[in-house]
């Protein structure tokens, strides 16, 4: 057995506490992250589904407006309306419907949404921003008349 013989050695009692807690906050950020990144994506995944239905329900002629049919497309996905405000729907080329236009003209669907982040970041809003806006666009082809 080996007694210490100077009382220049230090105490390292606490050194893992001290450690841990200087990790945990970068992980903790990092993990934030991920789950903020995956429900972006997925409100967009689901903002590219509803603005796709819509406008396909403008080009098959169902008697159904672009809009209408988007709007309840996004209101029936939970994770898309969790965190966002601000659903609008615009059109262009031929309007919001392709009754009366031309053999191969266009129809473009394009849809915005405002999402918040699910986890609030500590960091200063000049650095990330608190929102992000999320657009898509559809464009189908007429091919009635």
């Amino acid at each position: 057995m080996r007694w210490r013989t100077s009382k220049k050695t230090r105490d390292e009692r606490g050194v893992s506490a001290v450690e841990f807690a200087l990790t945990l906050i970068p992980l903790l950020m990092v993990i934030a992250g991920i789950v903020n990144f995956g429900l972006v994506f997925a409100q967009q995944l689901s903002l590219d589904n509803a603005i796709r239905a819509g406008a396909r329900a403008g080009v098959v002629q169902t008697g159904n407006v672009p809009a209408t049919v988007a709007t309840n497309q996004w209101n029936s996905t939970v994770i898309a309306k969790s965190q966002t405000s601000g659903f609008g729907v615009t059109y262009g080329g031929v309007g919001s419907t392709c009754k009366g236009s031309t053999f191969g003209a266009s129809m473009i669907v394009q849809g915005t949404v405002t999402t918040k982040f699910l986890i609030p970041w500590p960091l200063p809003k000049s650095l990330l921003p608190k929102q992000v806006t999320l657009s898509s666009k559809a464009e189908f082809q007429c091919e009635y008349q």
